[in-house]
């Protein structure tokens, strides 16, 4: 996931609720996540803010490409 907290992940609405409430009741097990974000935000790709703006250019010119040849409007995919 974005922020490498892979024990957020949940997959049913049951296992969401159960965990915000674990989380809501459990003081230490929260501290550990708020933790762990803090650690991990900084090499997080959600917060690389020069890598999303590469990314966002070449989309912007992939876009353009597209109109100047006399293309459709079409999905867009930006490889790493």
């Amino acid at each position: 996931n974005a922020v490498n907290l892979p024990e957020l992940i949940t997959t049913t609405r049951e296992q969401y609720e159960s965990l915000a409430i674990e989380l809501a009741t459990n003081p230490e097990k929260l501290k550990i996540i708020k933790d762990k974000l803090v650690n991990n935000l900084p090499t997080a790709p959600l917060y690389d803010t020069p890598l999303f703006t590469r990314h966002l250019e070449s989309a912007y010119l992939s876009m353009y490409d597209r109109y100047q040849n006399g293309l459709d409007p079409d999905h867009i995919y930006v490889e790493n």
